[in-house]
């Protein structure tokens, strides 16, 4: 696993840096904004990028939001501070996966770092680092269903959605939505259970991990993210509906 760390405070990055070390996790450093999104684009591609807010520069939402843009399927978490609380919204609402707040512990990071990548890598044999773009430039150009010949038996169908579990893409109508993994990850699970109402502290288990600590808000802002790519009229949903004070559903018989 490579994974991109920007920041500022050198305590902070020496400390991240030695408890990903410690777990095999290759580390490529960065102390402000404008080296992380050069070092994405020069060293990439990184599984993973951990990114801190506040920063001398460009903040820690703006790298967010231009890796988000370049690079939809890679991990983002975020290091928020712990009386933020916009700032986790705000985070999420840019694209990240996650947040992790400061002070945080090693165990509580390294867990957060491997269960997103266990939710990125859920489904498909895992690719050597040095082989990844090149695995990634072979896929299929998303420019419709393609050849439906060797389509995974495992593709799930609803109205104008398929899914692809093996390739973990998703189209509408013949257009693919490029989703994040965590985007992804909720998608699938709410059209697997197509019809049924789904607790968001059930979703926050099956997609954040048992174990998570984080906020429900996550799975609030995420839904948010997944219609405003999904629906024609994302305040008036048609395919993801809200199950109030209970959770969410993916709407049974949507039409073609």
């Amino acid at each position: 696993m490579r994974v991109l760390l920007l920041e500022d405070e050198e305590s902070i990055r020496g400390f991240v840096r030695i408890n990903l070390k410690r777990n095999d996790i290759a580390v490529t450093e960065a102390e402000n904004g404008e080296d992380a999104l050069a070092f994405a684009q020069s060293e990439g591609p990184f599984d993973i990028a951990l990114l801190d807010v506040m920063l001398p520069t460009i903040s820690g939402f703006e790298v967010c939001e231009k890796l988000r843009q370049r690079y939809p399927r890679m991990g983002i978490i975020m290091l928020t501070a712990k009386s933020q609380e916009e700032d986790k919204i705000q985070g999420l609402e840019l694209g990240a996966d996650d947040y992790v707040q400061k002070p945080f512990s090693p165990g509580e990071l390294i867990a957060r770092i491997k269960s997103l990548y266990r939710r990125m890598n859920a489904e498909r044999q895992l690719v050597p680092p040095g082989d990844r773009e090149a695995a990634a430039l072979s896929e299929p150009v998303a420019d419709g269903m393609g050849d439906t010949s060797n389509h995974d038996h495992r593709d799930l169908t609803s109205g104008p959605f398929r899914l692809s579990v093996a390739q973990r893409r998703l189209w509408k109508s013949g257009r693919e939505v490029v989703l994040t993994p965590t985007e992804w990850a909720l998608v699938r699970l709410l059209m697997e259970r197509e019809g049924e109402s789904i607790s968001r502290d059930h979703i926050l288990t099956e997609v954040w991990g048992r174990y998570y600590v984080g906020d429900l808000k996550v799975v609030d802002v995420n839904i948010r993210r997944i219609r405003q790519k999904l629906e024609a009229s994302p305040s008036e949903p048609a395919f993801i509906e809200t199950v109030w004070g209970y959770g969410y559903r993916w709407r049974r018989g949507i039409p073609q």
